[in-house]
């Protein structure tokens, strides 16, 4: 009879249990959501501080030593980011979309202080827009703490040099083909020639590489150190082989599936078909998309003041990339160039002959610089008009 009672209570089960897996999942969602933000905060601190260490450290050994350390503890919370990215897309997603809209409306309260202390807007308007914009800041509160992943299609708007054009993605769309890996596989591997690039939908891979030759032999460099081993995470929206299907050269790495991964797969072919259908600019805008990733990973402190994104160098020409071929030169102007970094290839100043190798910022006592690879690439960062107005003051004033 006691077991009949029992039976009474099943469909109050069949209520309570679907709760319950609605609790635990919000909780779980808010859990890898707090987990995911520690973890990225923890990354930003690591390296900060190799910055901070490399401007207060006087003993190199000791500066090495702690730069290991540091690299050793980025590389292990990028491997934790990587799978709670792959254990947790939707969270990750919903974080990474309510990010970027607090930055956007924090970049637009900065401007509107501006605008205001320029009298451009007057007090009343900037203080009705600062309380809309207040609102929108304060209704991120409520954002979904999960976003489902966009079909595999839909990642091709996420290659920032196709720059979300229909066109671009359209002719890309009907070549590309989904790739499955499982844990273990190979994706590409060391001395092979370059099939294509992969688009990392879901999932996570470990680069292994030796550190990168930049188009440089070690006979050629002056120092000639032997190549430190190196190991790089790769998860959601990474794209593995840019360069190397660029320059048509082996691959200089080996990358090994971590988890079981999903990837957008652009054959040799149909990228380089790509290019002759849209010639010059999607090869350009490739070499200067890893142009601007080169300049920060190396000289991340030199640019902090450089409001260098991709869209913005695009549309304003803020940074370009110059191509020089061996013993071909350019003439460097120091009024209206800021920057000019060798981020592949070398170069020699033609009036001293010191070679300068990839990666490398140009000194402004240099004026003319010759080519001495076969392919080098420089990324020109253009002087502020205010700043080369100032420039022509000096230069006025001094005559």
């Amino acid at each position: 009879m006691g077991y009949l009672r029992i039976i009474r209570f099943l469909p109050l089960f069949k209520i309570i249990v679907p709760i319950l897996i609605s609790i635990a999942d919000v909780q779980i969602k808010k859990r890898l959501s707090l987990m995911y933000s520690i973890t990225k905060g923890y990354i930003k601190s690591q390296e900060d501080a190799k910055l901070l260490i490399k401007q207060i450290s006087i003993h190199e050994s000791i500066y090495q030593k702690l730069y290991e350390i540091l690299e050793t503890n980025k590389q292990d919370a990028v491997k934790e980011l990587g799978l709670i990215e792959h254990e947790g897309r939707d969270v990750v997603i919903a974080l990474k979309t309510k990010q970027a809209i607090r930055n956007v409306i924090a970049k637009a309260l900065k401007n509107l202080t501006f605008l205001c202390s320029r009298g451009i807007i007057d007090k009343h308007e900037s203080t009705e827009i600062n309380k809309v914009l207040l609102k929108k800041l304060k209704a991120l509160n409520n954002f979904p703490k999960a976003i489902p992943p966009p079909t595999p299609d839909k990642y091709l708007h996420n290659i920032i040099w196709l720059e979300g054009k229909d066109v671009l993605i359209d002719f890309f769309k009907e070549r590309a083909k989904l790739a499955c890996f499982d844990y273990g596989d190979i994706i590409c591997k060391g001395g092979e020639m370059p099939q294509g690039i992969y688009l990392i939908i879901s999932g996570m891979a470990i680069l292994y590489s030796l550190s990168p030759t930049f188009g440089i032999e070690s006979s050629q460099r002056p120092d000639r150190k032997s190549r430190d081993m190196f190991t790089e995470f790769c998860t959601t929206g990474d794209i593995i082989g840019e360069l190397n299907c660029l320059l048509k050269r082996e691959i200089e790495y080996t990358v090994i599936c971590e988890t079981s991964l999903q990837a957008c797969f652009i054959s040799l072919e149909d990228l380089y078909e790509g290019f002759d259908a849209f010639w010059p600019s999607l090869e350009y805008k490739i070499w200067l998309k890893l142009a601007l990733s080169t300049a920060y990973q190396y000289f991340e402190s030199s640019l902090i003041d450089e409001d260098l994104s991709f869209q913005k160098c695009v549309m304003f020409n803020q940074a370009y990339v110059e191509t020089l071929s061996s013993y071909n030169e350019m003439t460097i102007d120091n009024m209206t160039m800021k920057f000019v970094i060798i981020v592949y290839g070398s170069v020699i100043d033609t009036k001293t002959e010191e070679p300068y190798f990839a990666p490398c910022i140009i000194p402004t006592t240099c004026e003319q610089v010759q080519g001495t690879s076969d392919l080098s690439k420089l990324l020109i960062i253009q002087a502020s008009e205010l700043t080369q107005r100032n420039s022509n003051t000096n230069v006025m004033g001094k005559g």
